[in-house]
């Protein structure tokens, strides 16, 4: 019997294996090309992010999963089928699967069932959702108990969940709609105040290879597109020093919430935070001195694990493996 973890994301989709040795089997962005007024799938995943400013007027990129929501069933049924079709699992299979969907934290009622219908357009049957920072805390190394509260932050590309979990539930918590696409769209705002228009893709590039917030940052990369004045293509060079602010922004944003979030806390939970520090995840944590800067901030130790981006889909991975862990961490499930 398969059973799978998906990391739903609004740049990323991920999936775990967890009934073999398999591990991640997939990682594709959450795209999808359509063509025509009736919107004819074209092409998913990396094939449609390549398409990324590159096609016919009658061609779009669409992202249905927006800000942790589903925000185009259709298409995201199209997308997900197809995902799973890519990582081997027959129709005949699907309705046995157990399958464990991390959904942002809080996620009401409305947000629930939309994953439930996306699940039943896909033809599963047996699924569970559980809150994305137990699975972050998971997938990031911590141990979840009664008595030791885990602090954790994970910063996606539309999607921030800052948490204080334990065994026993989520004592503080909230998720907010900022991450690494803002980032991206500053970066490409910035660079067009410069005199070069680029697009998403060269944004993201930037951000990858050169963003830090290194008190120091150096490096530069040539970026690529057209010129504001005259429309033709051209090339800039673009500092690292030039985004830091880009990336510092929007971090002190989830600083921000994330005190309120701490604040809250019982004086007791509040110390065992500060003794065992925060568990850093998502895939921004791979710029360099992020996450010092974040942990300078908070005035307490950082943990991140080896492959950040991939912590939620490896907790996912771990819990839907452990019965006891899916009953204790399961937030609803449908038969």
């Amino acid at each position: 019997m398969w059973k799978l973890a998906i990391d739903l994301g609004s740049s990323m989709t991920k999936i775990y294996r967890a009934d073999t040795s398999s591990g991640i089997v997939l990682a594709e962005p959450s795209c999808v090309a359509v063509a025509g007024e009736d919107r004819e799938v074209k092409a998913v995943g990396k094939e449609a992010k390549n398409l990324i400013g590159k096609t016919a007027e009658y061609t779009s990129i669409i992202y249905p999963v927006y800000e942790g929501e589903i925000v185009d069933m259709r298409l995201a049924a199209a997308m997900l089928k197809e995902f799973l079709t890519r990582v081997g699992v027959k129709a005949t299979a699907l309705k046995r699967a157990h399958v464990l969907f991390s959904v942002p934290c809080g996620a009401s009622e409305r947000v629930l069932s939309d994953y439930a219908n996306l699940a039943e357009d896909c033809g599963l049957k047996k699924v569970f959702y559980v809150e994305q920072p137990y699975l972050a805390a998971v997938g990031a190394g911590a141990i979840l108990t009664d008595s030791d509260p885990v602090f954790c932050i994970d910063i996606g590309g539309g999607v921030t969940n800052v948490a204080v979990v334990s065994a026993d539930g989520i004592i503080a918590g909230l998720s907010m709609n900022v991450g690494g696409n803002n980032i991206d769209a500053t970066i490409l705002d910035k660079v067009g105040k410069q005199g070069l228009r680029i697009g998403p893709l060269t944004a993201e590039r930037i951000k990858n290879e050169i963003g830090s917030l290194s008190p120091v940052a150096r490096g530069a990369i040539v970026a690529e597109g057209s010129s504001t004045q005259t429309y033709r293509p051209a090339a800039l060079s673009v500092q690292a020093s030039d985004i830091t602010d880009c990336v510092r922004m929007y971090i002190d944003k989830v600083l921000e919430y994330a005190g309120a979030a701490l604040r809250k806390l019982p004086a007791e939970v509040a110390a065992t935070v500060n003794r065992n520090g925060v568990f850093l995840s998502g895939g921004l944590m791979k710029l360099p001195y992020l996450p010092q800067y974040i942990g300078s901030k908070l005035e307490m130790r950082y943990h991140v694990c080896e492959e950040p981006q991939f912590a939620t889909v490896l907790g996912g991975g771990a819990v839907v493996r452990d019965k006891d862990l899916l009953m204790q961490f399961c937030k609803k499930e449908e038969e």
